[in-house]
């Protein structure tokens, strides 16, 4: 079972590539180690559509160590 080939956007500024957040979430398992409801968790309070897979696992790591109240 191979990881599905996904879509991204032209380099910003020559950065690192931009996903559509859909597609990151769909590729959740595969990419981050991760399901994708805790993508979108992670992801619930961001601005835009288009994210690098650094910008993810950043949010995902914050996501993960943020306690409980």
């Amino acid at each position: 079972m191979g990881v599905k080939k996904i879509s991204k956007t032209p380099d910003a500024g020559g950065g690192m590539p931009r996903y559509e957040l859909k597609e990151l979430k769909a590729q959740a398992k595969e990419l981050f180690g991760v399901r994708a409801e805790v993508v979108a968790g992670a992801m619930h309070d961001t601005d835009g559509q288009h994210f690098s897979i650094a910008e993810v696992q950043g949010k995902i790591q914050q996501f993960m160590k943020a306690k409980v109240v």
